[in-house]
């Protein structure tokens, strides 16, 4: 009896979600830093053919998910599993699907059609969530880490435009919910680099540095140079 009224008073700690597809070293890097902090890290895999939530606790402060980010039910259970743990979430990173360049012409409707869902879909249903839940303590933080608009070179159309739409999705959000007191920045990177280490922490830190900016210097967007 006393370990159950011991879980029911316990009081809800901080918790980060890294959502992406290519956010391993990222995630880590994050439980890493962490481990001081006391902030629990949620390693959040977009994969839009998982059929069901699966949710694994790797230690402390790491936890693995696999979810279809556009599943509304399956958000729901994530949002009931964080709860049940007693986190509440301070920050939230959403890492765009960064393709490579391909011909337009051979570019299959379905191949399209599963862009525009892993990115600006799966972006605005995120969005949606992870806003609510921090309007609840009018205090947070959601940063989109996409690309530069000049990254042409890299990217084909459909992801510049898929990138443009969340890139507009964040100036919106910021608009509407700085006032509330929900910090939304776009983070712009020329191209992904996971297993870079040097980029890893960069964009880690500049993460943490917009999660820590006084209100008074809000960032809307950031270009990182890495």
């Amino acid at each position: 009896m006393s370990n159950k009224l011991f879980r029911w008073g316990k009081k809800a700690t901080g918790c980060m979600l890294v959502v992406g597809s290519d956010i391993q070293q990222l995630s880590q890097s994050f439980a890493e830093t962490n481990l001081i902090d006391a902030l629990h890290v949620y390693h959040v895999v977009n994969d839009l053919n998982q059929e069901k939530i699966h949710i694994e606790k790797l230690h402390n402060q790491l936890t693995v998910v696999r979810i279809n980010l556009i599943d509304s039910h399956a958000l729901k259970k994530l949002l009931s599993h964080i709860t049940s743990s007693k986190h509440q979430i301070e920050l939230c990173i959403f890492q765009a699907y960064f393709s490579h360049a391909r011909e337009m012409d051979t570019l299959l409707s379905q191949e399209a059609e599963h862009e525009w869902n892993n990115n600006g879909l799966s972006a605005v249903s995120l969005s949606q969530v992870m806003i609510r839940e921090m309007l609840m303590r009018q205090s947070g933080t959601m940063i989109f880490l996409g690309s530069q608009p000049q990254s042409s070179a890299y990217y084909d159309p459909l992801s510049q435009s898929s990138f443009a739409a969340i890139r507009a999705l964040s100036q919106s959000l910021a608009r509407e919910f700085h006032p509330k007191g929900i910090h939304v920045c776009y983070c712009m990177l020329e191209r992904w680099q996971g297993n870079r280490e040097d980029f890893v922490n960069s964009v880690k830190k500049a993460c943490l540095h917009l999660h820590q900016q006084p209100n008074s210097t809000w960032s809307q967007e950031l270009s990182l140079g890495i």
